[in-house]
């Protein structure tokens, strides 16, 4: 074992406590908002997703995990502790849905299921701004998606790997801020809490 494990596994815990391990989300203010769009942040428990409207109609969702975990479906301990103590290999998922519309659907695109639907607005500029750059990792992607019927995802490699300090909910959180959501504290256990503007 490294013996500098302990140590960094204790940095880490300690950082988690001090954040509140809560993710306090708060929108843009709607007056500041020239187009604002509707997004909705979804929690399913243990991960999130994002859910963003498409130009054509419905909705697309994206969703970011470890590889082994949510494409390989490898669920077992070694597997998970791996995915904590070191970067291992990760994938961004995408669902795309043109025939949903409204949060009342959203059970049709989430086959893990859905503990919470945050809905709030973000301007239009910058969330065809975060869909490109998402969307540009399926365009660059050396191999052919690979489909979960379990999480009704497509998956492609993503470039920086999965890690404690870089997970799911930690991911999510940072297309938030891309969106100028502000979040402050830790949604590492997929905790939110979303503030009215």
């Amino acid at each position: 074992m490294c013996p500098l494990l302990p140590r960094w596994l204790g940095v880490g815990l300690s950082l988690l406590l001090l954040t509140g391990c809560v993710g306090r989300v708060m929108p843009p203010e709607p007056q500041s908002l020239a187009h604002p769009v509707d997004i909705y942040l979804l929690d399913h428990g243990r991960h999130s997703s994002l859910v963003l409207p498409r130009a054509e109609g419905g909705v697309v969702r994206y969703s970011y995990g470890e590889w082994r975990w949510y494409v390989e479906g490898r669920r077992h301990f070694p597997a998970g502790a791996a995915a904590m103590l070191w970067p291992t290999e990760a994938g961004l998922g995408r669902g795309i849905h043109p025939g949903i519309e409204s949060p009342h659907q959203f059970h049709r695109l989430a086959p893990e299921g859905v503990a919470e639907v945050y809905p709030f607005q973000a301007e239009a500029s910058r969330v065809q701004a975060l869909q490109r750059h998402l969307d540009g990792h399926f365009e660059r992607a050396e191999v052919e998606p690979v489909a979960s019927e379990e999480f009704g995802l497509e998956f492609v490699p993503y470039p920086r790997g999965y890690s404690a300090a870089h997970q799911s909910n930690l991911v999510v959180a940072r297309w938030l801020r891309a969106l100028d959501v502000e979040v402050q504290g830790s949604p590492w256990f997929s905790n939110w809490r979303v503030d009215e503007p």
